[in-house]
């Protein structure tokens, strides 16, 4: 009777002891599956970002040249002959409008790059962290 308690009582901890290692690996691997799905989430801000990043440098060079030609447009004006002046104004307050929206695009387009800049600095340090425990709780 001794002999089979004694059995007993070694089978009951050391299966106490496997769910417990198993338990740690769980979280581990849990951890690990939640860092995965950050760096997913990573990449695709990353990618996003670099679509705009593009679109932000066309639009700087659009909106550069579009602001050229609106100065030289407002200098052209002549008192001489007035139908062809008030022609003149015309294109210009076109070219203006056209000036006016295309820097509000660039102006959304840096704005929308600094919040990307700010999430991705974000996740990422959230993901440096998660690495970190993974490392800790690896080594204990």
């Amino acid at each position: 009777m001794k002999k089979l308690f004694f059995l007993a009582l070694i089978t009951l901890s050391f299966v106490s002891c496997a769910s417990s290692l198993n338990n740690e690996k769980i979280d581990t691997l849990k951890e690990q599956q939640k860092v995965l799905k950050m760096t997913t989430e990573l990449n695709k801000l990353q990618l996003d970002y670099e679509k705009e990043k593009a679109n932000n440098v066309e639009l700087s060079k659009k909106a550069a040249d579009i602001n050229v030609e609106a100065n030289i447009a407002t200098t052209e004006f002549s008192t001489t002959n007035a139908s062809s002046t008030v022609k003149d104004a015309k294109t210009t307050i076109k070219r203006l409008k056209e000036a006016k929206s295309i820097n509000k695009k660039l102006a959304k387009s840096q704005k929308t790059l600094s919040k990307m800049e700010r999430k991705i600095a974000k996740l990422q340090a959230k993901i440096d962290d998660c690495n970190k425990r993974i490392k800790f709780v690896n080594n204990q």
